[in-house]
């Protein structure tokens, strides 16, 4: 399966860190993540603060390395097309069929921010899209 998300570019003060996870849990690579009862949890529409999961984690493992603050861009797929209007703005997560998205009309947890350069993403396409987390986890 195609990561929901990737890392386009780090920068200097990217960071990561080995968080617990419920050993039931099964996190893929490339997936966006949250905390509940002090265990991380696959993100979804309600979360309020994200990280992103490096290698992901099977169903038997007890820890996951995820990322520690906001220091990289992730590209992802939007629920709608990429506007040029969109660049700047603050927007939220959605999950459509199992698959994390950036809801780019939406904004309401502010989860993420749509990166205002000029290649951020591609007018009418609703892939490619550039964000950075605005709400890190940790």
């Amino acid at each position: 399966m195609a990561k929901d998300f990737e890392i386009k570019q780090q920068g200097p003060g990217f960071r990561t860190r080995v968080a617990e996870i419920a050993s039931a849990t099964v996190i893929e690579p490339g997936d966006l993540v949250t905390m509940t009862s002090n265990l991380i949890v696959k993100a979804d529409a309600n979360s309020t603060a994200l990280a992103y999961a490096i290698n992901g984690s099977a169903a038997g493992e007890t820890s996951i390395e995820i990322t520690e603050g906001n220091d990289f861009t992730l590209v992802g797929t939007g629920d709608d097309v990429y506007s040029e209007d969109y660049r700047g703005d603050l927007v939220d997560l959605v999950v459509d069929n199992g698959t994390q998205q950036i809801d780019v009309g939406a904004s309401v947890k502010d989860v993420f921010q749509i990166i205002g350069a000029e290649d951020s993403g591609t007018v009418g396409s609703a892939s490619g899209i550039e964000v950075r987390i605005n709400k890190p986890l940790f």
